[in-house]
């Protein structure tokens, strides 16, 4: 018993400075949210739209979002404030890509 109490002190210790070095989320996060989070279903017609979404919205990530850290849901809510701005090619992946998760 005593030597776990000293393994986790240990632990604890040393893993300290690593959760130390890592920068604060901001409090409107998405990575607050629980794992079960995600209303839709992944499904092959999901997975697919998906990525043809990404590719059609890279060049517009690119121009709007570059500055934007990675994780948390943080490129989609930047693309989601420059909706207006994005490409016509971009528009209709979004939208196909809601319509395929509405199928699901």
């Amino acid at each position: 018993m005593r030597s776990r109490a000293i393994c986790i002190a240990i632990f604890l210790a040393l893993s300290g400075p690593a959760f130390a070095a890592q920068p604060p989320l901001p409090a409107n996060s998405a990575c607050t949210r629980t794992p079960h989070a995600r209303a839709h279903q992944r499904t092959a017609e999901t997975i697919a739209a998906h990525r043809a979404m990404k590719q059609a919205c890279a060049a517009d990530e690119a121009t709007y979002c570059a500055s934007v850290p990675r994780g948390c849901g943080q490129e989609k809510q930047c693309m989601m404030a420059h909706q207006a701005q994005l490409s016509a090619s971009c528009t209709s992946a979004r939208q196909n890509l809601r319509a395929a998760r509405h199928h699901a």
